[in-house]
């Protein structure tokens, strides 16, 4: 029982101590004080000084990167979470500097309009290659085409093969998890491949005879089908790219 007394005793100093750290520069940018310090607490117990540096890097960016006339009190539903996974992932990576480009959204006046409380819980759900194919996403759309076969008696289509694809596959690390990237990116609404134009059927030079009561006709018979689509941003992806995505974050594209 005296130890978890003590226990108890030790957080209430941390947290005190923690206040005196953030305050001055939490103060500047509307976000309270006290939130900082136990969220940061919270999940690991003991501040360190690693950590103490990294929060006032990341408040003195915003002070060098906000006008000052445009800082506003942040939303405890974006920042807590925001600096929560701040303080789990790398600064110099794209994750990293995503989460941040949150963080100054949520005090930013001009952007704070288009935050929202999910951008820090999606963003978590992430990997790097997720989030560099929305950067890539945010720049321009992608073309792809593929091809299948069809077997015109049974109905079906079959042998589907990629005739174009424009995205930079050298970014990635794992590019051949595309189609995976692809799917969760849609089930959380942010980006997609849909086709853009009509499909093409492809025949071959072999014709065949088709008999309709007592008339006929020769045509080419049908081999495949030729599909146009591209990958491109949701008007919800466009949204979260608009508060995650800033310049910084091309230093990670392969160009």
């Amino acid at each position: 029982m005296g130890r978890l007394k003590n226990m108890s005793k030790d957080s209430g100093l941390l947290l005190e101590a923690y206040k005196d750290i953030v305050s001055p520069i939490a103060k500047q940018i509307g976000i309270s004080a006290a939130e900082v310090a136990k969220l940061i607490l919270s999940p690991i117990y003991q501040p360190t000084k690693f950590l103490n540096n990294r929060i006032e890097k990341w408040f003195a960016r915003i002070n060098s990167e906000v006008p000052k006339e445009n800082l506003v009190e942040a939303n405890p539903n974006i920042t807590i979470p925001t600096i929560q996974a701040l303080a789990i992932n790398q600064d110099e990576s794209i994750i990293g500097e995503m989460f941040y480009n949150i963080l100054k959204s949520s005090v930013d006046k001009e952007k704070q309009k288009f935050n929202s409380p999910a951008f820090p819980r999606i963003l978590e759900q992430l990997t790097r290659d997720e989030c560099l194919f929305l950067l890539l996403l945010s720049k321009k759309s992608y073309k792809f085409h593929h091809e299948q076969d069809i077997d015109e008696d049974k109905q079906i289509f079959f042998n589907s093969r990629e005739i174009l694809n424009e995205l930079p596959l050298e970014n990635f690390y794992f590019k051949e998890n595309i189609w995976l990237y692809n799917s969760l990116l849609t089930h959380l609404n942010l980006s997609g491949c849909w086709e853009y134009k009509s499909q093409e059927p492809i025949f071959s030079d072999k014709t065949v005879t088709e008999q309709n009561g007592a008339f006929s006709s020769v045509r080419n018979k049908q081999t495949g089908i030729r599909i146009f689509s591209e990958f491109k941003l949701t008007d919800f992806g466009k949204q979260f790219c608009n508060v995650c995505v800033s310049d910084k974050c091309d230093e990670f594209i392969k160009l």
